[in-house]
């Protein structure tokens, strides 16, 4: 005869940390099912098509800083009645929406992140682990889904002052150069702006990066946080805005700097040079995280 084991209550709560894990999990398997159907058949050469899919190195990082903040999150916490049925009905609406045509899938998930981010913030302690994770999960989906709506809402001024910084600077080194809308060059070559190239796109995800960096060092932000937020703008900015100038020369400058090698280049040093400024911010320390 054996002796029967039973579990205390306390072993068979389920924590909050656990819940938003799994559910987090489904949220990525969902993006990453639909970002590996996207870009089946791509090369590698195509990079703007994998990162348009989701699969871009930044959106890679905050993916690890959602996973990494939910597991850093006490487990002492037990999950609620509430919080079982706000992420459950979550979750299942995600599932549903993804297998259907009564919403594009790719928005779905985002809007569905969405909603699940605002309800783990203001549900959960200040300056908490799942406070962090929240917000990163919101700025993956304002990078993904509201940042590019906002973005056509107003993408004809946006693309006209890429195009004015642009025009400006030409003609302030160069001659015969004349900019009108999102059009800069001269009767021999002129190059147009579109959104794919554009200072916002880029600036979007610099700040997805600023941001899941920032709450991976710690789960508030300081003040200095935002000076480096807005250095990373800034220079994204910067660096787009040459990149442009440079396409804008001539035809060979163009083809190298959006077709060719330059690009590549334009995309890992560009990459690299917003990791070290977020890395930078974000090892600074102030009492609170010393």
């Amino acid at each position: 005869m054996t002796a029967q084991v039973y579990a205390s209550p306390a072993e068979l709560t389920f924590s909050r940390r656990e819940l938003f894990i799994w559910f987090a999990a489904i949220l990525f398997a969902t993006k990453l099912f639909q970002s590996v159907a996207q870009v089946s058949g791509l090369s590698f050469r195509d990079t703007q098509m994998i990162q348009a899919a989701g699969l871009g190195a930044f959106q890679l990082v905050a993916w690890f800083a959602v996973f990494r903040l939910f597991l850093s999150e006490s487990p002492q916490n037990p999950a609620t009645g509430r919080d079982f049925a706000v992420i459950g009905v979550l979750g299942i609406v995600n599932i549903a929406l993804g297998m259907t045509n009564v919403m594009p899938a790719q928005r779905a998930v985002w809007i569905v992140a969405t909603i699940a981010a605002i309800y783990i913030y203001f549900s959960s302690a200040k300056a908490s682990y799942a406070r962090a994770a929240a917000t990163v999960l919101l700025a993956l989906a304002v990078q993904a889904l509201w940042g590019p709506v906002f973005f056509s809402l107003f993408d004809y001024d946006l693309l006209r002052g890429d195009a004015a910084l642009v025009g400006t600077l030409l003609d302030a080194t160069q001659s015969g150069y004349a900019w009108h809308d999102n059009v800069v060059g001269t009767d021999v070559h002129s190059i147009a702006i579109y959104s794919g190239c554009s200072s916002f796109h880029n600036v979007s995800l610099a700040m997805l990066c600023w941001v899941a960096l920032t709450k991976l060092s710690r789960p508030s932000f300081i003040a200095t946080d935002f000076i480096f937020g807005a250095a990373v703008c800034l220079v994204m900015i910067a660096v787009n805005i040459a990149r442009l100038y440079v396409a804008a020369l001539s035809f060979d400058a163009y083809q190298y700097w959006h077709n060719g090698n330059g690009a590549h280049i334009f995309q890992v040093g560009v990459s690299v040079l917003i990791l070290v400024i977020s890395l930078w911010g974000s090892s600074l320390r102030d009492p609170r995280h010393a």
